[in-house]
């Protein structure tokens, strides 16, 4: 087997297993009475378990793209933070794209 033995090559599969099943995109989580709030939820869920933000910011930019003549609108692009303060005292802040849950970190 090209040199490799078997508990060798079993190993290696199984770091690489493991470094592909808790990737990079595992973000902050925190809990909301029984719930466990990831960003893998939608926004109607983070609501139904956690209720409204304490506070929430919303910024819209244009996003513009290359065309032949230079630069050219896209639309644009909204970004929310929504900050939620848990009885622990602890801050979380959700950021939002487009309606869309992209990261959750802890600010206190």
């Amino acid at each position: 087997m090209n040199g490799i033995s078997r508990p060798r090559l079993a190993l290696f599969t199984a770091t690489i297993a493991l470094g592909v099943t808790t990737g990079a995109s595992a973000g902050e989580s925190f809990r909301c009475g029984q719930w466990i709030i990831t960003d893998e939820l939608t926004l109607a869920e983070l609501r139904a378990k956690c209720g409204e933000p304490n506070k929430r910011t919303a910024e819209t930019v244009q996003v513009r793209g290359k065309a032949a003549t230079g630069s050219v609108s896209r639309g644009t692009s909204t970004t929310e933070r929504w900050t939620y303060v848990l009885s622990s005292g602890a801050n979380y802040v959700v950021t939002v794209v487009d309606g869309e849950i992209r990261k959750i970190e802890r600010t206190k």
